[in-house]
């Protein structure tokens, strides 16, 4: 097989698995955090609260870069 196609095959298969990992480890972070979290938030994001919707946001988008930033530490 030529060296370049294997190399595309490799990236290919490992962003589907690092797509699968990340969403199942958002996925496990979101239950705990609301498992753990006294207040009835989501209640209040369906509520339209602006507030509460941009505090999940950066909290999901910084445990993403941190998980996503655990995918390319040198080997």
């Amino acid at each position: 097989m030529n060296e370049y196609l294997q190399y595309i095959l490799d990236d290919f298969f490992y962003t589907i698995v690092d797509t699968i990992v990340l969403a199942v480890s958002l996925g496990i972070f979101i239950k705990l955090i609301a498992l753990t979290t006294p207040l009835k938030s989501w209640d209040k994001i369906k509520d339209n609260s602006v507030a509460l919707s941009i505090v999940w946001m950066i909290i999901l988008f910084i445990f993403g870069a941190f998980i996503v930033a655990g995918f390319f530490l040198p080997s």
